[in-house]
């Protein structure tokens, strides 16, 4: 008896030993783990005697008005809105130092140059998903000696968009407004206009030992999270929806592709992405009456999917269907806006063209646009500008 109780314990002793290991390791490993895993593990603690997340928590939270708005009044902060990118934030409401809504600046002392030249409205790609330096609305400011505001808010559809451009664009008076475009702005406008499902309830309740060791064990979270344990959506849904499911290595580009949710949200088959693009049309012809009753030009900036741009390499993987529906609501526009008179410049082919020079345009595993990417667009929107003489070189 006494022999297995010995075996026993030092059993028990070799596994607490390698569950603390493997703790160690998840932690110092953390930023070389696999996207699922680390998005999984972003609300564990980075030790049990702090707050302070594995990664930063959000600033990012939902709004009835616009959609998903961003805290003001961040001073420098590193971000992760994607694991596998972090950035500096720095935010602020000039407008209006009360509100709720911050939009991205240069540092808190910012301030508007007047008069000032441009407000852009938009999603991540003029939140931008690079420090802001790189970004392509700064780069107006930067390279070209606009003043401009940016009010992209990341996650945002034209409803959102329309709202942020009365309420806090208009007031600037700006001499013209960018207003850009992403596939998957149908798909958000729906998820604005959507009736409510009620939810049904379910038990959260655990006991506090439990709850102490989901918040600050990467072992336990990780392996509760992968049984379902603590789920309160179907599996690991929420965690794969933007993970690559194709990859290329030809010709020097390494690049990810094929999320998820990028083949739904831009599938207009779908009737939920066909009722967000009738309201897309419709929030963009009360815009163009109301910025036409203030004599105020605009432009309509269409940024591509990355596996657009990459057709070349995306294509024998995706198959010509698939990537077919992924320039639909591209498409779409193009036609939209030649029967309104709208004003619309398409990035693709300049974009495609630097891609199969061999440049960086798009992150690796990300969706977003690269620095390089970011530079490429403010060229084509300082270009076009000029072009519509909207400005003066």
């Amino acid at each position: 008896m006494r022999v297995w109780i010995q075996r026993f314990i030092a059993v028990l002793f070799g596994l607490i030993i390698s569950l603390l290991l493997l703790e160690l390791l998840l932690r110092l490993a953390f930023n070389f783990l696999p996207y699922t895993m680390q998005a999984i593990l972003r609300p564990v603690h980075r030790h049990p005697f702090t707050n302070e997340l594995l990664l930063p928590e959000p600033i990012w939270h939902a709004d009835d008005a616009y959609q998903l708005i961003t805290r003001p009044n961040v001073d420098n902060e590193l971000h992760y809105p994607d694991p596998r990118i972090g950035f500096h934030i720095s935010t602020k409401n000039w407008l209006d130092p009360d509100s709720q809504v911050g939009f991205r600046v240069p540092d808190v002392g910012w301030e508007p140059q007047w008069p000032v030249d441009a407000v852009v409205v938009g999603d991540s790609f003029t939140f931008c998903y690079t420090e802001y330096e790189d970004c392509w609305v700064r780069q107006l400011e930067t390279e070209h000696g606009l003043s401009v505001v940016n009010l992209g808010l990341v996650a945002t559809g034209s409803l959102s968009r329309r709202n942020v451009l009365n309420t806090f664009g208009l007031p600037y008076e700006p001499r013209f407004v960018i207003w850009q475009w992403y596939g998957n702005d149908f798909n958000d406008d729906y998820g604005m206009i959507r009736e409510e499902v009620p939810e049904t309830a379910v038990s959260t309740s655990i006991s506090p030992l439990l709850n102490w060791l989901d918040q600050n064990s990467a072992v336990f979270h990780l392996t509760a999270t992968i049984l379902g344990r603590f789920a309160t959506e179907d599996d690991l849904k929420p965690y794969t929806r933007f993970q690559n499911q194709y990859y290329t290595s030809e010709d020097g580009v390494e690049i990810g592709f094929g999320q998820p949710y990028i083949l739904e949200a831009f599938d207009l088959t779908l009737e939920k992405n066909q009722r967000g693009l009738a309201e897309t049309e419709a929030v963009l012809l009360s815009v163009n009456e109301r910025l036409a009753a203030e004599h105020i030009p605009w432009i309509v900036l269409l940024v591509p999917s990355k596996e657009e741009v990459y057709a070349k390499w995306t294509e024998p993987q995706l198959g010509t269907i698939q990537l077919g529906k992924l320039a639909q609501g591209r498409q779409e526009m193009h036609t939209f806006c030649q029967a309104q008179g709208l004003a619309c410049l398409d990035t693709t082919a300049v974009l495609r063209e630097a891609a199969e020079r061999g440049e960086s345009v798009y992150y690796r595993e990300d969706t977003h646009l690269a620095p390089r990417g970011n530079e490429i667009l403010s060229t084509a929107v300082w270009q076009y500008l000029l072009q519509e003489q909207l400005i003066e070189e």
